[in-house]
């Protein structure tokens, strides 16, 4: 299973990027909508807590809900109502892109008499869809949008750190190889570089080279035809690969995770060079991909594949913060996207 992410390195990692977590926000509301990526996400948060709880000079009782499942009135009623013997709280809700039109006239209603003792800090991955919640935070709230390129700065940072902690170095060609293996996922970026420490064994230095055969290494371990049954829409195939693949890695979710996330990635990937214009032959080269892969994409549409790489991000969120039990959560994952 993958270490958890130091608080030191993250720290470190994260100030080094431009600034992307400045300490400097004025706190001038009580509620707050943060857009972006997860990773980056939960570190914003905990900056803006950190000021809060220090301007209130002590902890504060903390509730999480997640909007996709709770309703919004549940959670404004929490924000409401302090625990017991509290003498402020911090209320995380998460999945705000799934607020409808009503909902957003509860929020609008909160929003003019918010809870004095109660931070709400409501989070979503991208805004698409939500420009009303956009334009009701802006003008009441206090709407902090982090860019992709943040993550990918702060993934560059994070590698240094990571290899440091293990007394590791990585070329420059290995780490353009890892950040495009993972993008701006930087969950999966944690749990890769974790499982290549270990492929690298007593070697101080990680290269490109290293990378590749850490590619397929998985390859040999048939670890494609999960993904291969995946775009086959072949669910019965899908459910077999799966238990035989956990029974391997003996139910690390984690390891499968990656692997799933790096193989969709790279799918993509092809996907966009063929509606380019790329020739399936050049498209197979650059990405070391077989015909057969590639011919499967006929079979799963680019805005399925994205949707598929975007539900695994929340399982993975959800089964790092024990929301979501990992294992049945992925299987139903692999059903659901394998299906005609």
């Amino acid at each position: 299973m993958p270490s958890v992410i130091s608080p030191i390195i993250l720290r470190i990692a994260l100030s080094k990027t431009g600034d992307p977590f400045p300490r400097t926000v004025p706190l001038r509301t009580e509620v707050f909508l943060i857009v972006g990526d997860p990773f980056l996400r939960t570190q914003k948060a905990k900056v803006l807590v950190s000021e809060i709880e220090k301007k209130a000079g002590e902890p504060l009782a903390q509730q999480t809900f997640d909007l996709e499942e709770t309703p919004l009135e549940t959670v404004l009623a929490a924000a409401r109502t302090l625990p017991f013997l509290s003498s402020g709280q911090v209320i995380y809700a998460q999945g705000a892109g799934f607020l409808k039109e009503p909902d957003l006239e509860v929020l609008a209603a909160y929003l003019g008499k918010p809870a004095t003792k109660t931070t709400l800090i409501l989070e979503s991955d991208d805004l698409k869809g939500a420009s009303e919640l956009q334009k009701l935070m802006k003008a009441k709230g206090q709407l902090i949008l982090l860019a992709r390129d943040e993550a990918r700065g702060a993934g560059a940072i994070f590698i240094q750190q990571k290899l440091k902690q293990y007394h590791k170095a990585m070329s420059s060609g290995a780490k353009a190889r890892i950040l495009a293996m993972c993008g701006d996922a930087m969950m999966f970026l944690d749990t890769m570089l974790e499982r290549l420490v270990q492929f690298s064994g007593d070697l101080q230095e990680i290269d490109e080279d290293m990378v590749n055969r850490f590619e397929e290494n998985w390859t040999e371990m048939d670890v494609f035809k999960l993904t291969n049954a995946l775009v086959d829409r072949d669910p019965a195939r899908v459910l077999k690969v799966f238990r035989d693949l956990t029974e391997f890695y003996e139910a690390d979710l984690f390891s499968l995770l990656g692997i799933l996330h790096w193989q969709l990635r790279q799918l993509w990937q092809a996907a966009m060079l063929l509606s380019s214009g790329v020739s399936e032959r050049e498209v197979g080269s650059r990405l070391r991909m077989s015909p057969a892969r590639l011919s499967a994409l006929r079979k799963f549409p680019v805005e399925r594949l994205e949707s598929a790489i975007e539900a695994l991000y929340q399982i993975d969120r959800k089964a790092k913060s024990g929301q979501l039990e990992g294992i049945p959560g992925l299987e139903a994952w692999l059903l659901e996207y394998s299906a005609l």
